[in-house]
């Protein structure tokens, strides 16, 4: 008979903030979370609402009484920093600095980013137009105490960074800044062709070429295409084309690792529940299994 073992797993879901910092919290306590994602503000873009402090101390105590891990911000998907429009890369320069600052308040340490779109001006273009912005922010974002976690992305259109070889690019375009790291996504990788049901080559090549302390987050979803396809369609776990079993393969590797894990399938909060008590169950039940 075996003792049960709980994993320290940090897991969550991506949350709606639109009712407040404090009803995220409880909202991805209900679901049995121990961390979550937000938008900084509209994914959309535009003006970020006005931070309640009130709000933000209250969500920031459950979070210390439940014992959460950190959580991560996501950026709106609008932002590019390889734009051919020169109003879009302003745009996103300076809501990004003022993003930095909010998240400053919140108590958050970590924002994803989409690298962004070339537009035809090429991957190698695109590579170094991104680098030089982020050694503009870097700084300003160090100051903050946030980290940059550039996202994998699946390769759809002229998106840089489905390659872990873009990503490293861009890193090493910034001098390996401290503040700059990825968050990498298992529907996203598999669309870029690396097979996450094998995972220990995929975790190799992670750390061979980018370095795996880069990694500052997860993103956990099944995929409705297949390895290579270039497309980025979320699934629910196990409802995909990497099933209950390709899901497993990874999680079993990263599980005792202080990485926040985030759900983005098309889910309910009570769909959401049920997947974190899947992955919990299973690690569970594997260390049962080893211990």
């Amino acid at each position: 008979m075996f003792r049960m073992v709980k994993s320290l797993m940090w897991i969550g879901s991506h949350v709606s903030i639109a009712k407040g910092f404090c009803a995220a919290v409880e909202a991805s306590v209900a679901m049995g979370a121990n961390t979550f994602q937000f938008f900084t503000r509209n994914p959309r873009g535009g003006n970020a609402k006005a931070l309640d402090l009130a709000d933000i101390a209250k969500g920031r105590a459950i979070m210390a009484k439940k014992g959460f891990g950190p959580l991560v911000a996501h950026a709106p998907y609008t932002y590019n920093l390889c734009s051919v429009k020169p109003e879009v890369v302003s745009f996103t320069m300076t809501h990004l600095e003022e993003d930095f600052s909010r998240l400053r308040v919140m108590g958050v340490d970590r924002v994803v980013l989409h690298p962004g779109m070339h537009g035809g001006q090429g991957t190698e273009t695109g590579i170094r137009l991104i680098s030089e912005k982020l050694n503009r922010l870097l700084p300003l974002a160090e100051e903050a105490g946030v980290k940059i976690l550039l996202e994998g992305m699946a390769g759809a259109g002229s998106e840089v960074g489905s390659r872990f070889e873009e990503l490293a690019a861009i890193i090493q375009g910034c001098g390996t800044h401290p503040c700059l790291g990825v968050c990498i996504d298992s529907c996203h990788m598999t669309g870029a062709g690396y097979d996450l049901r094998h995972w220990s080559a995929v975790q190799e090549a992670i750390e061979a070429v980018i370095g795996w302390d880069k990694v500052g987050a997860l993103h956990l979803n099944d995929t409705l295409h297949g390895l290579g396809s270039r497309k980025d369609r979320h699934a629910r776990l196990g409802e995909g084309y990497l099933g209950y079993e390709g899901i497993m393969e990874m999680l079993e590797d990263i599980k005792d690792q202080p990485l926040p894990v985030i759900l983005e399938t098309p889910n309910t909060e009570a769909g959401y529940a049920m997947e974190i008590q899947w992955v919990l169950s299973n690690i569970d039940h594997k260390v049962q299994e080893e211990g």
